[in-house]
């Protein structure tokens, strides 16, 4: 065996020995790549009937809320762990995503031969592979792209990086020797105390080391292993990456979060910096100096063919979003002691407070706080802000409008798609999403390697209360919330399950006020979540 087979196999016994969860990102999902490629004026292949490619797939959680939206696509996932892979097919065959094919296999062996892809995804793949790898994940990219295709990459990057290669070194260093799995990560965290307490005070690295160790701290051990303890962790620099792109036939695109390429999306301190320095820059370097500007860590780069190069705007245009629809999980603060009548805040999934005193922003907010988890079309916003401002002209309605979008999407509080998540089913009963019923009971068991989703390629967790999986499995269009809502009181009635407050309601009578109070709840929190589709 040569020292590249070995290699390789230590990276597949790596992941059969530690698995982790294989999650969903909602910004690699095709849906997204599509509407982001939009706003840099290219067009990319429709979604009903995508071929999706994804490289380092784990056990298909990133694919498998596609697979299960779009039945007519087609959608393969490659990975080197067949622990993994196997694992991806018994939940695929479970949940019957029959257009999923997950396959083990080294990316060496991919060829011109696998087949055309619209949409191919790498991520959390290219630092971590060695160097013919990465090669292959470019020349992949090259050969089995549609014309008009998407690829997402993404990778681990200076500057930030620099503080974490310091810590993985030393982690590294303590774990030598170490037998299982769980000895690693002993004397890694080992490590992570004296970094976090153990500092010289004039260290001159102490505080970009203290903050990296402390934000380790959180993260659950498979991450440790796989991100911090692996053979390889090889990150670079953002030039370095759009140049070996090209060098393949490739071009990048932007981000796969384009807010994350404006200088104005990190504060005005960081856009009068650079304002100097990008004058006559390319895109690509203006981007670079962003990283050294905000210390980024991690990319999630957009490449198309180089022969679409020169279609790509320089800057995105705003104008795109016309044609698009929005949602946002948004919730409404109370109004602030002494505050201006017209003020209105909200706060976003991510904790972040927005603040509006324009009725047109404040009207949109709630428009789509009210339709969550389903979307509001810019025609429909149109509309609304024409209410609120009948004087206004189309142009400057128009206008307005476009400027709350782009700043929602910079406060990462909005979602947008050329063809939304559909949450509409055509019955009046209560139904999950597609696949959940199925889904919910393979996440129950404890060697299930992938989590739940939502239409939005969002990973969440379901209710993990007894009564609540009873009822959901109902939850399938054909029974009404009148029928719910007696299998909620027959549970607690006899007992077979608990409430979640923990008070026993076993021979109670009249249940019917408690059984709709928890329907009530549980409704909400599935919509919530995006798991009710109607």
């Amino acid at each position: 065996m040569s020292a590249q087979d070995r290699l390789t196999q230590a990276i597949s016994d790596a992941y059969d020995e530690t698995p982790y969860i294989s999650l969903p990102f909602s910004y690699t999902a095709p849906g997204s790549l599509r509407a982001v490629a939009s706003l840099y004026g290219l067009s990319a292949p429709a979604l009903d009937r995508a071929r999706v490619l994804e490289l380092g797939c784990a056990a298909g959680g990133n694919v498998l809320p596609f697979a299960l939206a779009y039945p007519d696509a087609r959608v393969v996932g490659v990975d080197l762990s067949p622990q993994q892979i196997e694992a991806g097919q018994r939940v695929a065959e479970a949940v019957g995503a029959r257009n999923l094919d997950l396959r083990a296999m080294s990316l060496v062996d991919i060829t011109a031969d696998f087949g055309m892809f619209d949409y191919i995804i790498c991520h959390g793949v290219f630092s971590w592979v060695p160097p013919e790898v990465r090669d292959a994940i470019f020349r992949i990219c090259r050969d089995n792209l549609s014309p008009e295709g998407i690829a997402y990459v993404s990778y681990n990057t200076y500057p930030g990086w620099k503080a974490s290669d310091v810590i993985r070194d030393a982690m590294i260093l303590n774990s030598y020797g170490a037998e299982t799995p769980q000895e690693k990560v002993a004397r890694a965290k080992d490590m992570l105390e004296l970094i976090e307490n153990g500092l010289w005070n004039d260290n001159p690295l102490q505080s970009a080391l203290q903050h990296t160790a402390q934000k380790l701290r959180g993260q659950s051990d498979h991450y440790l292993i796989h991100e911090y303890l692996e053979a390889i962790n090889t990150p670079c620099y953002f030039l370095e990456f759009a140049a070996s792109a090209q060098q393949a036939g490739l071009t990048y695109l932007t981000d796969a979060e384009p807010q994350l390429t404006f200088p104005s999306t990190f504060g005005s301190k960081v856009a009068l910096g650079l304002n100097g320095l990008a004058v006559n820059a390319s895109r690509e370097m203006r981007e670079q100096y962003l990283d050294f500007a905000v210390g980024r860590s991690f990319r999630k780069s957009l490449l198309v063919h180089s022969e679409r190069a020169e279609a790509i705007l320089d800057q995105p245009e705003g104008s795109a979003f016309t044609a698009m629809a929005f949602a946002a999980d948004l919730t409404a603060l109370p109004a602030a002691p002494a505050a201006p009548a017209n003020q209105r805040q909200y706060r976003t999934t991510r904790g972040a407070t927005l603040t509006t005193h324009d009725p047109v922003a404040s009207g949109m907010i709630d428009m789509l706080k009210q339709a969550w988890p389903g979307t509001v079309p810019f025609n429909v916003i149109l509309e609304m802000a024409r209410e609120h401002a009948p004087s206004a002209s189309q142009d400057e309605l128009t206008s307005a409008i476009l400027g709350h979008i782009i700043a929602l999407v910079q406060s990462n509080a909005l979602l947008y798609r050329l063809e939304p998540a559909t949450y509409q089913a055509l019955q009046s009963k209560p139904a999950l999403i597609p696949g959940a019923r199925e889904l919910l009971r393979e996440v129950s068991k404890a060697d299930c390697q992938v989590s739940m989703h939502n239409l939005w390629h969002q990973g969440i967790t379901p209710p993990a209360d007894p009564l609540s999986r009873h009822v959901m499995n109902d939850i399938d269009g054909a029974h009404s919330t009148l029928e719910l809502r007696s299998a909620i009181r027959d549970a607690l009635t006899s007992g077979r399950h608990p409430h979640p407050n923990g008070q026993s309601y076993k021979g109670a009578r009249n249940l019917e006020p408690v059984a709709q109070e928890f329907l009530n709840s549980l409704l909400a929190e599935l919509r919530r979540t995006g798991l009710l589709l109607n």
